[in-house]
């Protein structure tokens, strides 16, 4: 496993997750792998596995709550990939969040306009609301 790799837990309860169930899974959860840069690790936790399993995938992330996807299906391996897409779809959404709150260029074009926060874009005789304020008090 590489240092980038996430690391991947089972855990069974009420029954034991088979070596085939688990290599299936890996091999499910290896499409979150471009999210590796926020994931730490991957909990697979699982529930009566071969009869209706109820599937449970925590992702712990490097930063902030982690992710959880939970489900009840009729097969393990169907169980996970439809967790493994939900998994997804909140990490897409996470990373879209992350991504979109800023403007590119937002700076040069403020400043060529003139119209940034500080003082030292505001022109000279330009007046703050606050400025206004203060001398509307003092009259």
């Amino acid at each position: 496993m590489t240092e980038d790799a996430v690391a991947i837990e089972f855990k069974g309860r009420h029954d034991h997750i088979t070596e085939r169930m688990q290599e299936h899974a890996a091999k499910k959860l290896a499409r979150l792998a471009r999210f590796s840069d926020r994931l730490v690790r991957i909990e697979v936790v699982a529930d009566h596995v071969h009869k209706n399993p109820e599937v449970e995938l925590i992702a712990h992330q490097r930063s902030g709550a982690p992710l959880v996807a939970k489900d009840r299906g009729t097969s393990f391996s169907a169980t996970i990939d439809l967790l493994v897409d939900k998994l997804e779809a909140q990490l897409r959404k996470q990373k879209e969040k992350r991504k979109d709150h800023k403007v590119p260029g937002a700076k040069a074009v403020r400043a060529r306009a003139g119209t940034g926060r500080g003082k030292e874009s505001r022109g000279v005789d330009e007046e703050t609301y606050e400025e206004v304020v203060r001398k509307s008090m003092r009259s």
